[in-house]
């Protein structure tokens, strides 16, 4: 096998992989800030939201229902709902947590959001998957989000209508740019094209989570019945690398 790259290296590749989504993630986290603040959460209840939830879609969700004073299960069955896509990512991305411990994965979980799991994976594709490249993604990501956070609750009383700012789209715009680099046969495209179809056409007839869920559950079967070739061998050559380690 060959030897692994320095920690260094692989931490700071980390770095210059996430740097792109950095910005989007500070400034979604300011966003979320904003609206946190008038949805009546204070500063500290709506940084500890990012520091111990860490799910934008979840935060973005629970803040709008706080300020429609939902009730608490009706609060954290909506979060499990629209989480339910992170069971379908860990089990794609399992086969590269493999080499790790029990404790270091159960770590790892904690950071599993849309953009570390895109990142990731399409590194892994290419190179035998390390802690240190992990933690790297993981942390400047985190980090961002929560600094985003904090920097939102501060300009709240500058900015009285976030949304008026017409940053909607943005959203849209990042995780297409995430999908493009996964994109790389017709099997993908199919995939893709198909789940984002049943995605759409079944938020209109099932709770908010259920679509990305099902549609999830669509991606993992095509996977599963028409695997792609080059990832089998990435695969191969991935295990063949742990067993002469």
């Amino acid at each position: 096998m060959k030897n692994a790259p320095p920690l260094a290296s692989t931490w700071k590749q980390g770095l210059l992989d996430a740097a792109p989504l950095i910005a989007s993630y500070i400034l979604f986290g300011a966003i979320y800030g904003m609206i946190a603040g008038q949805a009546g959460l204070t500063s500290w209840e709506t940084l500890a939201m990012s520091l111990f939830v860490y799910s934008g879609a979840a935060q973005f969700a629970a803040s709008s229902m706080i300020a429609e004073h939902a009730g608490m299960w009706a609060i954290i069955l909506t979060t499990c709902l629209l989480n339910l896509r992170h069971f379908l990512m860990a089990l794609s991305i399992s086969p590269h947590y493999q080499r790790f411990t029990n404790s270091q994965v159960n770590a790892l979980a904690f950071f599993l959001t849309d953009e570390q799991y895109a990142i990731t994976l399409n590194r892994f594709r290419h190179h035998q998957s390390d802690l240190p490249y992990i933690v790297s993604v993981s942390v400047s990501l985190y980090a961002s989000w929560c600094g985003g956070t904090l920097l939102g609750t501060a300009a709240g009383n500058w900015i009285p209508d976030p949304a008026s700012l017409g940053l909607g789209f943005s959203f849209t715009a990042m995780f297409l740019a995430l999908a493009y680099y996964q994109l790389s046969s017709v099997i993908r495209i199919f995939a893709f094209l198909l789940c984002g179809a049943v995605s759409v056409g079944l938020a209109f007839v099932v709770p908010t989570g259920l679509p990305v869920l099902i549609a999830g559950c669509l991606a993992f079967a095509i996977g599963y019945l028409l695997p792609v070739k080059e990832e089998a061998d990435h695969l191969t050559e991935d295990n063949r690398g742990v067993e002469s380690a």
